[in-house]
């Protein structure tokens, strides 16, 4: 049945069944889960659930949900740039003038007076409307003070990632006017926002001279980045996922430096750095049954898969992470190393 006994105290996580929880997004299910229900407060909770892990079924890839940020020294065509991204990712762009509009039309509304908790429940109102909850929504230009995204937070409105539009930094910059300067009502709040949203946020380098796709595309690669988590030491802090650690599958012809990358690599990112051709000749040596069939019977497809196997699945492998040159070496070798308990989770 299980490789855990729920009588024993403290519960441990085999290693085993990381790599299952990474692959099927199980703990990112049940804290997307928690976090509903307590933004939500539903009456019956067994029934909210049993929906929201429903809507999850069906859905067959991660939902974007998106905060644009642009610097004001950044001078860009922002709505050309969100018609790119649309194409890319299909999300709902909400904007500024498409809440004022439902917010003239709320019970609380009074003529010349913005109020940022009930623009803040027409924006939640909007989120939760189909089809925005399955293809995600993006928005732009909103919201524009800290008091708006304080808000927005309360009522569960939280984006998965806050892109920061600035321009490529000069060699020396030097800042003449340390002041912020002034800003109008629908002009965004630029440093605070920053500061609101830090956890979720991804800075991307903008060229004006750029054409639209080419900025478009920068968005969404960082999206893409940001979505597809980083866990471990000096690995990031975008959850995504199982808490586990690199496991990385480097790649490339005789000569082209794998060895010296993969060195420097883990040297970063404090991974356990395993070269295929050290691996063999340390088998080769040893007195276990690996090591004599080696000696006896030369080397096979399935030896080279054992040698790895048992290697990838000891502890410091396990805690850390680590990076791999010279295997596999064919189609076969792929599919097996994907077949085991410990697979990686990144390919260059």
């Amino acid at each position: 049945m299980t490789e855990t006994d729920a009588t024993n105290r403290p519960l441990s996580m085999p290693d085993t069944f990381l790599p299952y929880l990474e692959k099927h997004r199980i703990y990112k299910l049940f804290k997307d889960m928690v976090r509903d229900l307590v933004i939500h407060l539903p009456k019956d909770h067994l029934k909210h659930m049993k929906v929201f892990v429903g809507r999850h079924l069906h859905n067959t890839k991660d939902i974007d949900k998106v905060i644009l940020l642009v610097s004001p020294k950044l001078k860009i065509d922002i709505k050309n740039l969100v018609h790119e991204m649309i194409k890319d990712l299909g999300f709902v762009v909400l904007t500024r003038r498409c809440l004022l509009d439902r917010y003239e039309k709320h019970d609380k509304y009074l003529p010349r007076c913005i109020s940022p908790e009930v623009l803040s429940e027409v924006a939640k109102n909007l989120t939760l409307k189909d089809p925005v909850p399955q293809s995600g929504w993006l928005m732009f230009d909103h919201p524009c003070s800290v008091r708006e995204a304080q808000c927005l937070q309360q009522d569960g409105v939280l984006p998965t990632v806050t892109l920061v539009l600035i321009p490529s930094p000069p060699v020396a910059h030097v800042d003449d006017d340390p002041w912020t300067a002034p800003r109008g009502f629908n002009e965004q709040d630029f440093e605070g926002l920053k500061f609101v949203y830090k956890s979720t946020l991804k800075e991307v380098y903008i060229d004006p001279e750029d054409d639209h796709e080419i900025q478009g595309m920068k968005c969404f690669n960082a999206i893409r980045a940001c979505a597809s988590g980083a866990q471990g030491p000096k690995q990031g802090v975008h959850a995504m996922g199982a808490p586990g650690t690199y496991r990385v599958l480097l790649i490339g012809p005789r000569g082209s430096g794998r060895r010296t990358q993969a060195r420097t690599a883990a040297k970063h990112f404090e991974l356990v750095c395993l070269d295929y051709e050290i691996l063999f000749n340390e088998a080769k040596v040893k007195s276990d049954d690996v090591g004599e069939k080696l000696r006896k019977f030369g080397c096979s497809v399935e030896l080279r898969a054992d040698i790895v196997k048992r290697r990838i699945a000891m502890k410091d492998c396990i805690d850390h992470g680590w990076i791999l040159t010279g295997y596999p070496a064919s189609g076969t070798d792929f599919e097996l190393l994907d077949l085991m308990p410990t697979p990686p989770n990144r390919l260059l």
